[in-house]
């Protein structure tokens, strides 16, 4: 499992156990915004991703288009050179 995949896997289960009703599942391709996931749970996730990887995404990384879903998290942290 590459880092872009184990980051995945880990964003899945914080918005899983952290942020969603029981009977919602996440898989890294669901839209957040379809699942319920709403901005001040977008805040909590970025947190998570700080605390998790030790890692700030630039603020002008936090667009929409990489806040759609796990996918596009993990790609933009890629991007930036944040997956250690």
């Amino acid at each position: 499992m590459n880092a872009v995949e184990i980051i995945k896997k880990e964003l899945c289960a914080f918005i899983s156990e952290n942020i969603l009703a029981g009977d919602v599942e996440v898989q890294a391709d669901t839209i957040l915004s379809d699942i319920g996931v709403d901005s001040f749970s977008i805040i909590e996730i970025i947190l998570f991703i700080e605390r998790k990887f030790g890692v700030a995404i630039p603020h002008e990384s936090l667009t929409p288009e990489n806040l759609v879903s796990v996918d596009a998290l993990a790609e933009c942290m890629n991007k930036y050179k944040v997956v250690k």
